[in-house]
């Protein structure tokens, strides 16, 4: 169920872990919490057309209590393509939720510029572009999920 107030996605989510997710044309980057939002992990890259079947393992696999869902938005206040694009696509992940009876509370928060984030922060780690490139979009989603919950400390 997609959550417009963050005092009540804060609330649905006390003590359960959360998933974030970035969101690309082709692949799809996912971190995790612990039920403490105190450390977050990344924990996969999965292509377009695997995540739901990939999703619905991690939720039942890791007992998730909530996603969170990196936007880019747009400081011109009109939608962008890509800002359509997260939006269509976390309906169509909601509604395949509610189709297999799980009701997580879905939000969103700002992803801008976590992709160049990531991508400082994989230079690190992958001396090999290519190596980085396969990893980046998972580690973008830690960084999503990492400013979320810095930003919403109890």
């Amino acid at each position: 169920m997609l959550i417009r107030n963050i005092k009540e996605f804060l609330k649905l989510t006390i003590d359960k872990k959360l998933i974030s997710l970035d969101l690309g044309k082709k692949k799809i980057g996912i971190a995790i919490s612990d039920s403490k939002h105190i450390i977050t992990t990344p924990l996969t890259v999965v292509d377009k057309k695997e995540l739901f079947k990939k999703l619905l393992k991690i939720i039942i696999e890791y007992s998730l209590g909530g996603i969170l869902i990196g936007i880019p938005l747009n400081p011109s206040k009109k939608n962008s393509n890509s800002e359509q694009m997260v939006k269509d696509m976390t309906e169509n992940i909601n509604n395949f939720l509610v189709k297999n009876n799980y009701e997580l509370p879905i939000f969103f928060w700002d992803e801008s510029y976590t992709s160049l984030e990531a991508e400082e922060l994989t230079e690190k780690f992958f001396k090999n572009t290519k190596k980085q490139k396969k990893q980046i979009d998972k580690f973008a989603a830690k960084i999503i999920l990492d400013d979320f919950l810095r930003e919403n400390k109890k």
